[in-house]
């Protein structure tokens, strides 16, 4: 009886010890599950809010010639996980922003994959370039940096006090003017104006499920007009969306000609920005062509389309594109027909344009 007694216990640890191993074995990873969040913090319990539903993230080298491969624990680091969700994100929020890893929704921003809790689900937020020139340096667990020990020796009767350390300045509030400090003394109506931003997946063919509600500082004088909507200039705090944007908006002549068409302003306003997004990728083709050829010096500059987002201002439906500085000039009609001369570069580019979506009937 002793000995079976025994035998059993022997195999119980065993059991143990086999389900240990086996938690600890190295899983090889192709793609990873990824919840983004907004840039900051809101709420009383100070949460950072989830925008759209879980993606799947694939992981991949630029060099790496098999996409289909696995990458094992040693492989993953922190870097390779933040380069492929901004690859896989950026139709949504653009180039000029940064990933931040965030250990669950109430942060904190995670230096090294140790400090991830699970990786079956990571939670990432991506911050504007400009607004990180200030922010901390994290390692990457990469290049581990090991403490140094100190040893503390104590003061004697007769030892040299210490320097004391230069006190850093801290900078002061600027001062306001009289014409300002007079304004504020009278009612100031202006206020900004929340329009709730739609970004297309053109990999995914696919629009996001939930808004991003930006504030934006529109002006009242028009920027310019068309035959179907005006243009405002706008302005955004927004760390995501800093910087100047242009709201366009339907004309009464629009309402109707769309209405007209068995139309809803959604369904168009859509798919406005879905040809917008197939045009801006067939630029980034062009351009990954003449790169590839060694013809950036024959060729010169290449199209380049910016950010455009479906907004919903109240029950209106508009368009949120990037400002582009400078004098608008029209050089083809809709119809085909030229405006300018044919002899000019930008032309010549276009026709060049033309040709390579003409010949590569497969993009």
């Amino acid at each position: 009886m002793a000995e079976k007694w025994r035998k059993f216990k022997e195999d119980m640890k065993k059991k143990r010890l086999s389900g240990k191993s086996q938690k600890g074995k190295d899983v090889s990873k192709r793609e990873i599950t990824v919840q983004m969040l907004s840039a900051d913090v809101s709420g009383k319990a100070q949460k950072y809010s989830r925008i759209g539903q879980r993606e799947f993230v694939q992981l991949y080298d630029d060099d790496d010639e098999d996409l289909d491969r696995f990458y094992t624990k040693e492989e993953m680091t922190i870097e390779r996980v933040k380069d492929a969700c901004l690859k896989h994100f950026e139709p949504k929020v653009g180039n000029n922003v940064v990933c931040d890893i965030l250990a669950g929704e109430q942060g904190p921003s995670c230096a090294s994959l140790k400090q991830i809790p699970n990786m079956n689900l990571i939670y990432v937020r991506f911050i504007n370039k400009s607004s990180t020139a200030d922010a901390p340096v994290f390692v990457d667990d990469t290049d581990p940096v090991h403490p140094q020990s100190t040893t503390v020796k104590r003061k004697g009767p007769n030892s040299v006090p210490s320097p004391k350390k230069a006190k850093i300045s801290t900078p002061m509030p600027k001062s306001l003017s009289v014409t300002h400090m007079l304004k504020l003394g009278k009612l100031i109506n202006k206020s900004t104006t929340t329009i709730h931003l739609y970004g297309f997946n053109l990999a995914d063919m696919s629009w996001s499920s939930s808004p991003r509600a930006v504030e934006f500082s529109v002006s009242e004088d028009v920027l310019g007009e068309g035959a179907f909507r005006k243009a405002y200039k706008a302005e955004s705090k927004d760390e995501s969306f800093a910087g100047s944007w242009v709201v366009k908006e339907y004309n009464e002549n629009a309402l109707d000609v769309i209405a007209e068409s068995n139309q809803t302003l959604e369904t168009h306003t859509k798919k406005v920005v879905q040809m917008h997004s197939l045009a801006q990728n067939f630029a980034s083709q062009l351009k990954t062509s003449v790169e590839q050829n060694g013809m950036q010096e024959s060729f010169g500059d290449c199209f380049h389309y910016g950010s455009v987002y479906l907004g919903k201002k109240g029950d209106e439906f508009v368009t949120v594109e990037e400002f582009v500085d400078g004098e608008f000039s029209k050089y083809i009609n809709n119809d085909g027909t030229l405006c300018k001369n044919v002899n000019e570069v930008i032309l010549q580019k276009q026709s060049v344009f033309l040709i390579f979506l003409l010949k590569n009937p497969t993009i």
